[in-house]
This record gives structure tokens, sequence and C-alpha cells, in this order.
């Protein structure tokens, strides 16, 4: 896949998130956690970055760690090339702390169009030409 089709795929998943938080902060009842607002509302079930997170987190919460898991999101995806992990990690740190399982779902659910989002990246180690293998995204 060409990395033309990643930005904009990414670029997409950033507003589509945007969106969702938007959307969380203007329902009534912000100290909900998010498992209470997919009961009362069943078709925010479907947004893949609600349908992981942790259940107990409050609308609120949820919406602070989004906007830093996603902030540098815009400067990180005009970068060429693309740094994998910095675009990775911080919604795995801020969204995902505590939650291996919601990450690797999380991060699955991006992969179809964006195949290395959350998996470990092949690096040098300075020996002989050697790749380690490392967790970076």
């Amino acid at each position: 896949m060409d990395e033309n089709h990643e930005r904009r795929a990414l670029l997409l998943h950033l507003g589509g998130v945007l969106r969702t938080a938007s959307l969380l902060m203007e329902h009534e009842g912000l100290e909900q956690t998010l498992g209470e607002l997919i009961e009362g509302q069943p078709l925010l079930a479907d947004v893949p970055l609600l349908e992981y997170a942790y259940e107990r987190m409050t609308v609120p919460e949820f919406a602070a760690a989004a906007l830093r898991a996603f902030c540098l999101w815009p400067q990180l995806l005009l970068e060429t090339p693309l740094d994998h992990a910095a675009l990775a990690a911080p919604v795995r740190e801020h969204l995902f702390a505590g939650n291996p399982q919601g990450w690797s779902a999380y991060a699955a659910s991006l992969q179809a169009d964006v195949p290395w989002f959350g998996k470990p990246a092949a690096v040098p180690n300075g020996h002989s030409g050697d790749l380690d293998v490392r967790r970076t995204a």
C-alpha cells in the first residue's frame, strides 16, 4: 500500500475521532461512562475507537485522552516519511493504557487501510546490519 493512501486513511480516521468526541460532548449526562452511553445509544457501539476503549471511562475522560492522543497527528501526517511510532504510541498510551486487548483490537481495525499501524517495527540494532524487532507502534 502506498504512503499517500495510508496518510489519507489516517486523516479520515482523525476526522472521525474529532467528530465522535464532539458528538459525545454534546450529550447530556457528561459523567456517564462510555459503557452507559453506548447502552443508551447502541449505534455508538460500532465506532471502533469507542468499541475498544475502556467502558468505564467517562465522556470527559475520553475526550481529554483523545485530544492528547491525536493532537500531533496533523503535523505528523505532513511529514515524509510517516513516523509510524509517533502516530501510534500516543494513542496506545492515552486511550489504551492498561487495556492491551482493546489496543490490539483497535489497531487491527485500522490495519485494513494502514497495515503497519500498531505492529512492531524492525529497526537496525547497530550490529553488522542485523535487525532488532522493537515495539514502536
